[in-house]
């Protein structure tokens, strides 16, 4: 879905400069027609610019993420999990059958 946003928005956009285009043709001959085609250009300009919008929002936020910060903090939890002394006998597992 990600690879595909993208075209997705591009693709609404240029069908609603079509739809534009075919308003601007019928605005004079048939009213109702022209109506039709003004509010699927609007649909589609709108929605279209939205899935731009997302898209580009999420290459800023994959560009500014700091791949360094993130391992960092990672290494500094694993750390803190070497710390606790767990053994054998703190765990309460058993594999035995009990009902006999």
């Amino acid at each position: 879905m990600k690879k595909f946003r993208p075209i997705l928005g591009i693709s609404l956009l240029v069908q609603s400069i079509t739809f534009f285009v075919l308003y601007l043709v019928n605005v004079e001959k048939k009213k109702n027609l022209a109506k039709a085609f003004a509010a699927f250009a609007a649909i589609g300009g709108v929605s279209g610019a939205v899935l731009l919008y997302a898209e580009y929002k999420e290459r800023k936020m994959l560009k500014d993420f700091d791949a360094e910060e993130y391992y960092d903090d990672f290494d500094e939890f694993l750390d803190d999990l070497d710390d606790i002394d767990v053994s054998e006998d703190d765990i309460a597992c058993s594999f035995e059958n009990t009902e006999e």
